[in-house]
C-alpha cells in the first residue's frame, strides 16, 4: 500500500503538486523535504516563503530548545543555498533572540534582495514580553542597511522589534503597506515616514510605544487604511481624506480628524479597566466616523456611551448599514444596545457577536429603567426596525434571558427577513437546553410575515 501511495504521488503533475503544497500550513510544508524529495523541489518553486521558529521549537527544556533552534537555523541555511535563482513574492522570517543569529538574518535579507521580493516580514519580538509592559523594551535587531536596496520592488514591509532608519525610506518608491510593532515609534518619525514615502496607503501599528499623542498634523495623508493596536494612544490628530478603513484597540481617545471617505470602522476599548461616565467622548468618536457604512463596537462602549448628555441616541444619526456588537448580552449593556439601534436609522444588518467581556461592577444606570423588563418597556421603537433592518445574526447564543428577550424584541422588525442563530459551541452538557430554548423563538410573535429563523 505504501509503495502504491508513493507511485501515486510520483505520477501527479507538477502544477497539481504545487497547488497542493500551496494549501499546506507552513508547519506542514516545512516537513515536506523529509517526506519526499520531489515535494521538496516543488515547494522550492513556491513564491511565498515562511520561516517560523515556532514550527521547529516547541520543547519546554532549554537544552532541547537550543537543539531545535539549531536545526531551524541549519534548515534555513540549507534551504536558501539550494533555492533556484528566480523571483519570489513574499518572504517571512520569525525568530527570537535575533542577536544570536545575525549572520543568518543577513543571509536571508541578501536572499530576498537577489530575488526582488515584494513583501518582506521580519518578526523578532521576545515571546516573554507582555502586551502592556513597554518599560525597558527596545528593538532587538536593526534592519540591515542593504534592505533599502529593494527600492522599487518592495511593496509591503512588516517589522516587529526591528529598528530602521526613516530617512532611507526614500528608496522605497513602490511601498504601499507598512506594519510596525514592538518598537518605539516617535510621532516625528512617523510623520517623516509618511512625508518622504507618500506611496504608503496602509499603516498598521501594533504595540508601539511613545504614541500617546498621535498628532500627524493638518497636511493631507494618502492613507486608505489605518490600524492602531494597543499603542496607548490618547489623542488623534490627522487629515486622511481618502481613509476607508480604521481599526483601533486601546483606551478611549479624543480626536480632531478628517475622514470624510471612511467606509469601515472597528473600535475596541477593552483596555479600559474602570467604568467612567465618558459617554460624551464616545459620542464624539462615533460622530467623527459617522459616515462609515460598517461599524464594529465593543462591550465597553455599550456600557458607557449612554452616560453622556444624550443617553438614548446620537444627536446626529450615523450612516451605518452594517453593525456588529461585541457583547456578553449582559443587562448592563442593554441601554447601550438601545442607543446604537436608535442611532442607526439606516441599519440593514445587525450582528451580535456574543463572547466573554468585562462587565463593570460599578456600572451606573443612565436613566430609570427595570433591566429585567427592559425590552418590554421600551417606549421608542427604533427607526431601523420600522424601515430597514433585514438581517440579524447571533453568534454564540447561550440562551440567557437577556439574549432571548433581545431576539424577541428584534423579531418585531417590520421588514426583517432573516434571523440566523449560531449556538455557543461548548461541551458543557447544555447544548440541548440552548437548542430547545432557541427553538421557542420560531413560535414567538413576529413583526414581518417574511421572517425566516435558522438555528445552527
Amino acid at each position: 500500500m505504501a509503495r502504491d501511495n508513493m507511485e501515486l504521488f510520483s505520477s501527479i503533475l507538477k502544477p497539481l503538486l504545487l497547488a497542493i503544497v500551496s494549501f499546506l500550513p507552513s508547519q506542514e510544508a516545512t516537513r515536506t523535504p523529509i517526506l519526499l524529495q520531489k515535494w521538496s523541489k516543488i515547494w522550492q518553486s513556491e513564491e511565498n516563503i515562511d520561516f517560523n521558529e515556532n514550527f521547529f521549537v516547541d520543547s519546554t527544556s532549554d537544552e532541547n530548545k537550543q537543539e531545535q533552534r539549531k536545526v531551524f537555523i541549519n534548515f534555513i541555511t540549507s534551504w536558501i543555498a539550494h533555492f533556484p535563482s528566480r523571483a519570489i513574492n513574499r518572504f517571512s522570517l520569525t525568530v527570537s533572540n535575533p542577536q544570536t543569529c545575525g549572520e543568518t538574518i543577513e543571509r536571508c535579507v541578501a536572499f530576498t534582495i537577489q530575488r526582488g521580493v515584494k513583501e518582506l516580514i521580519l518578526d523578532f519580538p521576545d515571546p516573554k514580553w507582555e502586551d502592556n509592559d513597554f518599560d525597558g523594551k527596545h528593538a532587538l535587531f536593526q534592519l540591515p542597511t542593504h534592505v533599502y536596496q529593494l527600492g522599487l520592488s518592495l511593496e509591503s514591509l512588516k517589522l516587529y522589534s526591528c529598528g530602521f532608519d526613516a530617512q532611507d525610506f526614500l528608496n522605497f518608491g513602490a511601498l504601499k503597506d507598512l506594519s510596525l510593532g514592538w518598537i518605539e515609534v516617535k510621532i516625528k518619525t512617523l510623520k517623516k515616514l509618511l512625508s518622504i514615502c507618500r506611496t504608503i496607503e496602509s499603516l498598521n501599528l501594533k504595540k508601539c510605544w511613545n504614541l500617546a499623542n498621535f498628532d500627524l498634523g493638518d497636511e493631507p495623508l494618502g492613507l486608505t487604511r489605518l490600524v492602531v493596536n494597543k499603542c496607548d494612544s490618547e489623542y488623534f490628530i490627522f487629515n486622511a481624506p481618502n481613509l476607508k478603513y480604521f481599526k483601533y484597540s486601546g483606551v478611549v481617545f479624543t480626536s480632531d480628524i478628517n475622514v470624510r471617505a471612511i467606509e469601515e470602522v472597528d473600535i475596541d476599548f477593552s483596555q479600559e479597566s474602570e467604568f467612567n461616565e465618558r459617554g460624551n467622548e464616545l459620542c464624539q468618536i462615533l460622530h467623527d466616523f459617522s459616515a462609515a457604512n460598517i461599524l464594529t463596537v465593543c462591550s465597553y462602549l455599550l456600557q458607557v456611551v449612554p452616560s453622556g448628555d444624550e443617553p438614548v441616541k446620537m444627536q446626529s444619526a450615523l450612516n451605518v448599514k452594517h453593525l456588529t456588537l461585541k457583547t456578553k448580552m449582559h443587562s448592563y449593556e442593554l441601554c447601550g444596545f438601545e442607543f446604537m439601534l436608535n442611532s442607526c436609522p439606516l441599519l440593514e444588518k445587525l450582528i451580535l457577536d456574543i463572547s466573554p467581556q468585562l462587565i463593570f461592577e460599578d456600572y451606573t444606570l443612565p436613566y430609570q429603567v427595570d433591566l429585567k423588563k427592559f425590552w418590554q418597556t421600551r417606549r421608542v421603537f427604533p427607526e431601523c426596525l420600522k424601515n430597514s433592518l433585514k438581517v440579524v445574526e447571533v453568534i454564540g447564543l447561550r440562551a440567557t434571558n437577556e439574549e432571548l428577550m433581545t431576539c424577541c424584541f428584534l423579531m418585531q422588525g417590520k421588514v426583517l427577513e432573516q434571523i440566523n442563530i449560531k449556538l455557543w459551541n461548548e461541551d458543557d452538557g447544555k447544548e440541548e437546553f440552548r437548542r430547545g430554548s432557541a427553538q421557542l423563538l420560531v413560535k414567538a410573535q413576529k413583526g414581518s410575515k417574511n421572517l425566516q429563523i435558522s438555528i445552527d
